[in-house]
């Protein structure tokens, strides 16, 4: 059957994109789910889903994953919310089975469900966020429509750790290289899932986790994977200009090769993302590492009239002065380092030592490189670049003022 597809989707799944033919792109939907269901529902399991439950599945597609958790979990209450119309027609198919009904179906986008606040203990989203050009708004429904304490669940693809084999096809990389353009030129972004934990954080969820589910063709066989991949989003590629009929030629006939191997092996694997809705309106946990490192917070520290001083006088200024940034930065203030030891010998972090480089260069207009400090860099070292850079110190006495007046408003001084 050709698809006449009529809707334009706000983002980058285009059914005439991963398919010729609308039962082929269900066959795939099926098998995609299928071949990862036994691990990810446990997780969901893992996660919290219990039986009797109110769940909500975003972007249900064909509605195979919620129908397996409901014949696995006979008690709950499950809405299945799809907005493409070709899906949404197969979704209500699917949603009920031998006269009993499985799930309800709401033909609506993620971004405006139409259900209501604080009613649904558990809600999914699979493969969906990668699509979308606003994820954002989605995570922002998603949480409204959430108990408090109710957790959402993304699964979702990173497309620089997709599938693989063995033998090895060169190939897979450009194929994959030419879907990651065409996804983000459609407005998706099929590298999220590294980016999910922060959407979800600043999404106000807490408790925020992530897990990785791998699936193996030596423990699943091999007709899922080929049956879950589908030629035709390879054969748009090609024909959309992001990938080469050659490669694509010559991909095929690896692949086929790959399967005449004895030991050959399909490998794949999924990132689980979730949160929790807080319980408490407005509050969230504090935790100092997580705030980025602003100027003015080091500049209160800065010693004063640094210009005016002998070069001995400004070792010793900025020798305290650092000494006490570190304690700072690493957050242990009894630490008693040595300004002539590696800062790498008290274990200092990327993080710190990000930090650290970004103070030297907001304060003291020297580039001192991430790299060097976690690397041969001491304190000592430090200040010898300072020291020797003529430009050091030359906006410090404007700055310092400006920040004394932002102080003294801040303690209403002024």
């Amino acid at each position: 059957m050709n698809i006449a597809n009529t809707y334009k989707p706000d983002g980058s799944y285009k059914l005439e994109s991963f398919t010729e033919n609308m039962e082929s792109e269900i066959t795939r939907l099926k098998f995609q789910v299928d071949l990862f269901y036994r691990k990810e529902f446990a997780l969901y399991r893992k996660m919290g889903l219990k039986d009797g439950m109110m769940i909500v599945e975003c972007g249900s597609g064909p509605g195979f994953l919620l129908a397996n958790i409901v014949r696995d979990l006979p008690d709950c209450i499950a809405t299945a919310v799809e907005i493409d119309p070709h899906l949404v027609e197969q979704l209500t198919k699917n949603s009920s089975e031998n006269g009993r009904k499985l799930f309800e179906v709401i033909n609506a986008s993620i971004y405006d469900t139409h259900l209501p606040d604080n009613y649904f203990d558990f809600a999914i989203a699979r493969l969906v966020l990668e699509h979308l050009k606003n994820p954002e708004k989605a995570i922002t429904e998603v949480i409204r429509i959430l108990k408090p304490g109710g957790r959402f669940v993304i699964v979702s693809n990173d497309f620089a750790y997709h599938l693989i084999t063995h033998p090895p096809i060169a190939e897979l990389d450009k194929m994959y290289n030419a879907y990651i353009e065409s996804r983000f030129s459609e407005g998706g972004n099929p590298l999220i899932a590294r980016q999910l934990p922060a959407l979800l954080k600043n999404g106000n969820f807490e408790n925020i986790d992530i897990e990785v589910i791998c699936v193996h063709s030596g423990m699943e066989g091999d007709k899922p994977f080929l049956k879950a991949e589908n030629v035709n989003i390879s054969k748009s590629l090609v024909r959309e200009g992001f990938l080469k009929k050659e490669v694509l030629e010559s991909l095929i006939e690896s692949w086929y090769k790959m399967l005449q191997h004895p030991d050959h092996a399909i490998f794949r694997q999924l990132f689980v993302v979730s949160g929790e809705k807080s319980t408490t309106k407005g509050i969230r946990n504090h935790n100092p590492r997580e705030e980025k490192f602003t100027i003015s917070d080091s500049r209160s520290m800065v010693p004063d009239n640094l210009e005016g001083m002998t070069t001995t006088q400004q070792e010793s200024a900025l020798r305290i002065f650092f000494i006490n940034k570190v304690r700072e930065i690493i957050e242990n203030k009894d630490l008693d380092p040595d300004p002539d030891a590696k800062l790498n010998d008290i274990d200092i972090d990327s993080i710190a030592a990000a930090e650290l480089s970004s103070l030297v260069k907001s304060d003291f207009n020297t580039v001192v490189s991430i790299s060097d400090i976690l690397q041969n860099l001491s304190i000592s070292d430090i200040i010898r670049n300072i020291l020797s850079n003529p430009e050091s110190f030359k906006s410090l006495t404007s700055d310092r003022l400006v920040n004394k007046t932002d102080s003294n408003l801040l303690e209403g001084e002024l």
